[in-house]
């Protein structure tokens, strides 16, 4: 006789069945990172190709980051937990959140849904792929590694907290400051800066500049794991692609 499972509590950035067969929702962060990383470097190819739009700055890649996230997230979240970031995957499998063979199917399914989503944006705007940003140093390793930070405190401080619906707002008015108020611009997620390197315009990056970002990145959301430590004790939370605890009259 089964008995029913009672039901899990809600939050964000975790999958509301993680029953739901690991290829369909690596599919679905694959194809949530593609549209963000469309955005985002159509973004910079619009302005590009417009020969800049004056006084704009960074705001149109702002608008369009944050824009997209929501929206994204508001989409696919209940789906794969709405992540389109490694470093959010990643933590909740060093968290406990999540199994291993479900944290390499997202990142996996993420970073190649960045490069398919930066090349189809130069596709559509007719810009040759090429790295146009220079070796970055001092300032915008640091704005990465704070602005990774924030984003990582932002994402776990709203799941954590309970409150499902804040998630997808929050990440964007984060990235909006973000982006208008960091020298690097905010990339903040991995798959983004590996997308950079198959764009072209403003937002491309070397290879060296973007492994040094991702460094940045990765020691910002290491940083962010320790705040949401203190911040949140770790209690027992049913994450997405982790094993649903057996109940009586179900297989485990």
């Amino acid at each position: 006789m089964s008995v029913a499972r009672p039901a899990a509590a809600a939050t964000c950035f975790v999958e509301r069945d993680p029953r739901v067969a690991l290829a369909r929702r690596a599919a679905v962060e694959g194809i949530g990172t593609l549209l963000l990383m469309l955005m985002v470097a159509g973004a910079g190819d619009a302005v590009l190709r417009s020969g800049g739009l004056a006084g704009s700055g960074p705001l149109p890649g702002a608008l369009a980051t944050s824009g997209s996230l929501i929206g994204l997230i508001l989409a696919f979240g209940a789906v794969s937990g709405g992540h389109f970031n490694p470093l959010i995957t990643v933590l909740q499998w060093l968290a406990g959140g999540r199994r291993l063979d479900c944290t390499i199917a997202y990142v996996v399914a993420q970073s190649a849904g960045a490069v398919a989503g930066a090349m189809l944006a130069d596709a559509l705007f007719g810009v040759r792929t090429q790295a146009v940003a220079a070796l970055p140093f001092g300032n915008p390793l640091l704005s990465e590694a704070v602005a990774t930070a924030g984003l990582m405190i932002i994402v776990f401080g709203c799941s954590r907290s309970g409150r499902a619906q804040t998630g997808p707002f929050a990440v964007g008015a984060w990235l909006t400051a973000a982006i208008l108020a960091t020298p690097s611009g905010s990339y903040a997620n991995p798959a983004v800066t590996l997308g950079a390197l198959f764009t072209g315009g403003p937002v491309a990056l070397s290879g060296g500049s973007a492994l040094l970002y991702v460094l940045a990145q990765s020691a910002g959301a290491l940083a962010a794991f320790l705040v949401i430590s203190i911040a949140y004790p770790k209690r027992s939370l049913s994450l997405g692609g982790a094993a649903p605890t057996p109940v009586e009259g179900e297989a485990s």
